[in-house]
């Protein structure tokens, strides 16, 4: 059971295949046999861009799917063979929690059952961002759950989600509108039929120059809440000058600035782990409709539109070229590979 990553030696550097061990589960662990890597925009970020600091030789990424292979002495609720997905907590520590090897170590919290039938890479390409979703739309800023019957009434709340064919910006569209609030989101002319019928009451073009884009947007408002899923100096300009003009307030972002950043007066970039809310003990209950429920009901009913998937070819040589397209930049598809192939 010989169990090959790709490890990353150095910061910046390309990632190499390599044997590495087999790993055991702790006492509340799993050891997974990874069947599908879903990689995620943050992980280029991290290997070719150096943001957050790492030990190295490094194994990066955080959402798979795979077949329990073995499970520690404490694990009640999984047994061998089980199809499940699988995101790993941010800023946890040690290679055997990387997801770009064969075989994965994860602890028994956010591990999710895959149902009879579904891909395991829908589900794996929905998995961080739709608890990352979840953390803060209704635990943090405390709105309702979506109701998957689509019997929710209809709010007085108005989101932007700056972003909507990005996958947190399509699975922000989807869980809001499904839970009765009035969505306002953005789209490239190429995505707009897809994002159309994720569930927002509008869809601007954001390919529009600057103070077009912003008058459009400002027209749409006010707004309550407002997401910038991109989060990047371009889109947070637009989505600031957005809040600007209603008088200030917090901008959601995916991601901290990383450098110097000037925002207008009253506006204030607010960033954390957002699934980081439902490894908290409160929560717990929260994490487990989402895990057990949402996401397995969720895309058997229908109520849960995925991005199209796109397969790297090569396993685990292919990894390289998934962060090379990622660093250029994709949008309206979720990259996925098989460590084995």
């Amino acid at each position: 059971m010989a169990n090959l990553a790709a490890i990353i030696p150095a910061a910046k550097a390309p990632l190499e295949v390599h044997e590495v061990e087999t790993y055991k589960p702790g006492p509340r662990e799993l050891l997974i046999k990874n069947e599908v890597i879903a990689f995620n925009p943050v992980e280029f970020k991290i290997a070719k861009l150096d943001i957050f600091p790492l030990q190295y030789p490094a194994v990066l990424g955080s959402t798979f799917g795979g077949r329990v292979e073995a499970v520690g002495p404490q694990v009640t609720d999984f047994q061998v063979g089980e199809r499940v997905v699988v995101s790993k907590r941010f800023g946890v520590v040690g290679n055997q929690y990387g997801a770009y090897q064969r075989y994965v170590v994860v602890g028994d919290t956010m591990v999710s059952k895959v149902p009879a039938d579904i891909d395991s890479a829908i589900p794996a390409s929905l998995m961080m961002n739709l608890t990352c979703v979840v953390g803060l739309f209704t635990e943090r800023l405390g709105l309702d759950k979506p109701s998957l019957d689509g019997s929710a009434k209809a709010k007085g709340l108005g989101v932007l989600i700056y972003g909507g064919s990005s996958s947190f910006g399509g699975l922000s569209v989807q869980y809001l509108s499904q839970a009765g609030y009035t969505v306002i989101t953005t789209s490239s002319p190429k995505h707009r039929d897809f994002v159309s019928k994720l569930g927002a009451a509008a869809v601007i073009d954001h390919t529009l120059e600057p103070d077009s884009l912003v008058n459009e947007l400002v027209a749409e408002g006010p707004y309550d809440i407002v997401v910038d899923t991109i989060s990047l100096s371009k889109t947070v300009a637009v989505t600031a000058r957005v809040l600007t003009a209603q008088g200030g307030g917090n901008l959601y972002a995916m991601q901290p600035a990383f450098g110097p950043e000037t925002l207008p007066d009253g506006v204030k970039r607010v960033f954390e782990p957002w699934s980081d809310p439902l490894y908290e003990e409160k929560n717990r209950g929260l994490q487990e409709w989402v895990i057990h429920e949402y996401l397995p009901q969720g895309i058997l009913w229908g109520a849960i539109t995925p991005l199209p998937i796109e397969k790297i070819s090569g396993g685990l040589k292919g990894v390289n070229e998934a962060l090379d397209k990622m660093q250029k930049g994709i949008s309206g598809i979720r990259l996925v590979a098989d460590p084995w192939e």
